[in-house]
């Protein structure tokens, strides 16, 4: 099917396991580029990582691995062996961009670090995607979604209230942010090497996007301005934006942020009179100083634990305020604005299952994406990619006889 892809001619070489580079990976290739796995022989962790979520990890089945590797031709090379490494030498010659999270000590270790190849691949586009940078003392050491971007940066700790349990983000929720980050950086360096013809390297790392993406409460909690966190329950910076709970149990967001012109619809809305009549609710930083923010909020939480969040839904539309009811995981795959949106691309699996997988959020009007592709079993692209590569039969047979490669049973 021919297609009007909008990164058609790149071609990438992805060293990596489980999630963030991954990802990456998989964004530039639903966009046209032609994207090849090395996958070592013992498999990429991801493989079996859906039964900690209870998702099946069967090669025709496995929802989680598709959704990181979709569009990629999947290769095993044992790159502790000489036939390996020259495979992978191969590939890089013909690639543009080469994608990594091995840790630059065992890149080292091999020879392939940005430093040993950089002059023999001139134009090559090297990015490394790390847990904690290429800075430091703890540039080697182990960073995951939920450590390095969460834990580290104070979102699991100081986005609840205080006493709560860390928020326990969703399963790769950084990763998936980081790698959207990262595509834009290496497309960057891609438009560089159009203007001057050379190669670069590109990194990010967890810690640091997890720094970018809390930006604004690490700068606001800062002892030049203050803000405690985590945040009291009835302690919100603007009452009227805050979440309340409703009769049915349900929550809303209520999102007015002009709290000047929008007070008389509040006044009348909430029954609250007080918002007119007391000088220290006249504006939100005489509320704050009065320390009354408190028994604002409390008012506001009673007012909305006196209808159903359907009927909160409905008060809200008719005076235009801002606002949304608490989602569900299990009900966003039925979102009629996210379908209309196109938000999921429809997986057919074995035994007449349909999944909803989630695409990337973006759209380029005219070009296309490319259509989801299940990822299949280890190596199922091995001979094909070696025989492009010049391989013979008899060399691909040999080398799986070897061990150097593995066996493709696409």
């Amino acid at each position: 099917m021919n297609q009007n892809l909008p990164l058609e001619g790149l071609k990438v070489v992805e060293l990596a396991s489980v999630v963030a580079t991954p990802i990456t990976a998989r964004l530039l290739s639903d966009y046209g580029a032609e994207v090849i796995k090395v996958e070592a022989p013992s498999g990429d962790l991801l493989r079996m990582t859906g039964v900690w979520h209870t998702l099946p990890v069967a090669d025709d089945h496995n929802p989680l691995f598709d959704l990181c590797n979709s569009g990629k031709k999947i290769i095993t090379v044992n790159m502790k062996t000489k036939e390996g490494m020259e495979i992978f030498r191969q590939l890089l010659s013909q690639a543009d961009i080469f994608l990594s999270n091995v840790r630059m000590q065992s890149l080292e270790r091999m020879n392939i670090d940005y430093n040993s190849i950089k002059d023999r691949y001139p134009d090559l586009i090297y990015a490394h995607f790390s847990g904690f940078g290429l800075k430091g003392a703890e540039t080697n050491r182990p960073g995951y979604d939920s450590t390095a971007f969460w834990m580290r940066t104070g979102g699991s700790m100081d986005m609840t209230t205080p006493g709560s349990f860390p928020l326990r983000p969703s399963f790769a929720m950084g990763d998936i942010a980081t790698a959207s980050e990262f595509t834009a950086a290496i497309l960057m360096a891609v438009i560089g090497r159009q203007k001057t013809g050379k190669g670069c390297m590109v990194t990010t790392s967890l810690l640091q996007s997890g720094i970018w993406c809390n930006a604004v409460s690490i700068i606001n909690a800062q002892p030049q301005y203050g803000k405690q966190y985590p945040v009291e329950r009835f302690l919100p910076g603007n009452p009227m934006s805050d979440y309340y709970e409703c009769s049915d149990g349900e929550y809303m967001a209520c999102m007015q942020n002009d709290y000047i012109r929008d007070r008389q619809l509040f006044v009348d809305l909430f029954h609250f009179p007080e918002l007119n009549t007391d000088p220290d609710l006249a504006t939100l930083e005489t509320m704050t100083k009065s320390g009354k923010i408190p028994a604002v909020t409390r008012k506001m939480q009673d007012e909305f634990h006196k209808h159903t969040s359907a009927e909160w839904e409905q008060i809200l539309t008719e005076h235009d305020i801002p606002h949304e009811i608490g989602g569900h995981f299990k009900n966003t795959y039925k979102d009629p604005q996210a379908l209309a949106m196109d938000a999921f691309d429809k997986v057919a699996y074995p035994d007449d299952v349909v999944t909803s997988i989630p695409r990337p959020p973006f759209e380029l009007s005219g070009f296309e994406r490319k259509p989801f592709d299940k990822t299949g079993a280890m190596g199922r692209n091995t001979t094909e990619v070696l025989k492009d590569l010049g391989y013979t039969d008899e060399q691909i047979t040999a080398m799986q006889k070897s061990g150097a490669i593995g066996i493709d049973i696409s």
